[in-house]
């Protein structure tokens, strides 16, 4: 079987000769390629360069030609902020300033979809004989907090009509999205929908399910196959992403890959995952990455099954690493001995020996200090709603509210969350304690917990 045979095989339940890799390197290529995650998301030719390499470099099966979830929102006319190793971030939220009725048509030539519609066909076009390629769009969901802002959140609860106004608005987009990539070639679309990580599953069943039917059906009823992709910990809601019907399902590290496999098997979805983005593949040595993914094939088994990354790979996840799977997975190549490699665990002490920790913060009677542990607030839209939701609140309390953010793509941020305690991401902690699990809370909610801690 060649890669993109192993990739659609797998996505059909089948069984396969070994499970199929699939690294989401992202702007990732931009590292490979010696450029800036601006520079490479903005020119087609960048990203079909790096994409290449890194297929190439990684013995890859399948790629995803272009993984920013902020195309969709910037064409409907919010303001990104870039950033040189990670996708934009949405900074600027139409909706606060006009209504539905107000903003653009999305159209295949609105703002740096041309961009994405040309980088996957070309990749098609270079690639696609023997290599699956993944053609990502915003998940409805998440495109509408880039939409609203964090006020959707607080929307679902008090107008839940006018939440399910908007998830219309952008389900037709994601319709439309999706249909231009597969226009392009795509054989694979995956609909990234990270922020229904955080919701109940009372509010999956009512506020993405319904959504995603529409794309999934359109997408099968062109004879290309639909994977969701949900970052977090999504556990609560696996089954439910199985049952809306899709080829397959994405998850990262958090949740338990034996649970989803049992599901997988039931339901007959494949399940993609869910090598630890930080504590493995940036912070660790080859050794221990393929110890990881050694550990993942042996659960996922040869159907239904494809060895991904738990989310896009981090700008500096060290290329030696990512070879090492590639050549464990596709030519049973063990790694060298550790030499000249660190471990995690010798890295986080030798961040603690040259003090480079970060240090608690007093808290004194009549104030309150917030401290948001995230993968990056920059590049990961759960950690960027919580943090802009402790902004947004922030200027009530004055000098009385402190805030830091905590990034575990730092080993000083590793070592901080071991201490802690901290197991899901994001999470948000007043005075220490963890009160928000992997969990964005409403302004309302925030200020309530806040004052309890002032009193």
């Amino acid at each position: 079987m060649n890669g993109k045979e192993r990739v659609l095989s797998s996505l059909r339940f089948q069984s396969v000769d070994r499970a199929p890799w699939v690294p989401f390197t992202g702007v990732h290529c931009a590292k490979v390629l010696g450029i800036d995650a601006e520079t490479f998301l903005k020119d087609p030719r960048h990203i079909v360069a790096g994409v290449k390499l890194a297929k190439e470099r990684y013995l890859a099966d399948g790629v995803c030609s272009l993984f920013d979830l902020q195309i969709e929102a910037e064409a409907l006319g919010c303001d990104l902020k870039w950033s040189k190793n990670n996708p934009p971030a949405v900074c600027s939220h139409i909706l606060e300033k006009k209504t539905l009725g107000d903003l653009p048509k999305m159209t295949r030539e609105s703002g740096r979809i041309p961009i994405a519609v040309e980088a996957t066909r070309r990749l098609v076009e270079e690639l696609g004989d023997d290599t699956a390629i993944f053609g990502l769009i915003c998940g409805p969901f998440t495109l509408a907090l880039h939409l609203t802002g964090a006020s959707f959140l607080t929307d679902m609860i008090e107008f839940p009509e006018k939440a399910e106004e908007t998830l219309r608005f952008a389900t037709e987009a994601a319709r439309r999205m999706s249909t231009w990539l597969i226009e392009a070639g795509a054989h694979v679309i995956a609909v990234v929908d990270p922020m229904t990580s955080q919701i109940s599953p009372k509010h999956f069943r009512k506020y993405v399910a319904p959504y995603l039917n529409p794309i999934i059906c359109d997408v099968k009823s062109q004879g290309r196959l639909i994977t969701l992709f949900c970052c977090g910990n999504a556990t609560k809601n696996i089954e439910l992403m199985m049952m809306c019907e899709p080829d397959g399902i994405a998850f990262d590290e958090q949740v338990d890959l034996l649970m989803v496999k049992t599901l997988g098997e039931k339901y007959k979805v494949c399940f993609e995952g869910n090598l630890p983005l930080t504590t493995t593949l940036l912070f660790g040595s080859p050794k221990e990455c393929v110890e990881d993914a050694r550990g993942r094939l042996i659960v996922g088994g040869r159907k239904g099954f494809i060895l991904s990354p738990g989310c896009d790979l981090p700008f500096d996840v060290p290329s030696y690493n990512l070879e090492a799977i590639g050549r464990f997975v596709v030519l049973e190549e063990e790694p060298l001995e550790t030499a000249g490699f660190l471990s995690l665990n010798e890295a986080l002490k030798r961040c603690e020996e040259e003090g480079a920790t970060l240090a608690d913060v007093e808290v004194y009677p009549g104030e309150v200090f917030i401290e948001i542990v995230t993968l990056d607030s920059e590049g990961c839209a759960p950690c960027q709603y919580m943090v802009e939701t402790v902004k947004k609140i922030s200027a009530q309390y004055g000098q009385n509210l402190k805030w830091r953010e905590t990034l575990i793509k730092s080993l000083a941020g590793i070592k901080r969350t071991k201490t802690l305690g901290v197991e899901n991401l994001p999470s948000l902690l007043i005075n220490n304690e963890v009160v928000f699990d992997n969990i964005v809370p409403t302004e309302e909610e925030l200020v309530k917990e806040i004052n309890k801690r002032l009193v």
